[in-house]
């Protein structure tokens, strides 16, 4: 599977998104576009930010991580868990359509789950 295919497949499917990447837990990516540096560096901080999620998680029992949304001013970042220790990242204008963001990077997800268990 080519994961730069798929993530543009998701950004031509997201028409209000912005870039996305998939990283790992540190934060370094597999696949980013666009290829701007903007994301490498931001999917390090959330890297951080996933991992004491996951560490609470873990703490109260709630179960691994699924999906998580970040509403900030202008844009919204979602995070969503493809498989142990890696993310789907998408980047969605504030005033677009944040649900259909969220079920397609579900949906994408999915998709890439088998090429990393």
């Amino acid at each position: 599977m080519n994961f730069d295919e798929v993530v543009a497949d998701l950004l031509d499917r997201c028409p209000d998104a912005g870039g996305a990447a998939v990283f790992d837990s540190d934060g370094i990516p597999v696949v980013a576009a666009p290829k701007d540096g903007n994301l490498e560096g931001l999917s390090a901080e959330f890297a951080a930010i996933v991992k004491r999620l996951e560490e609470t998680g873990r703490e109260f029992n709630h179960g691994q991580l699924q999906q998580l949304s970040v509403f900030a001013e202008n844009t919204v970042v979602i995070l969503t868990s493809i498989a142990a220790g890696y993310f789907l990242m998408l980047i969605v204008d504030r005033h677009g359509l944040v649900g259909k963001a969220r079920l397609l990077s579900r949906l994408t997800s999915e998709r890439l789950y088998t090429e990393f268990v």
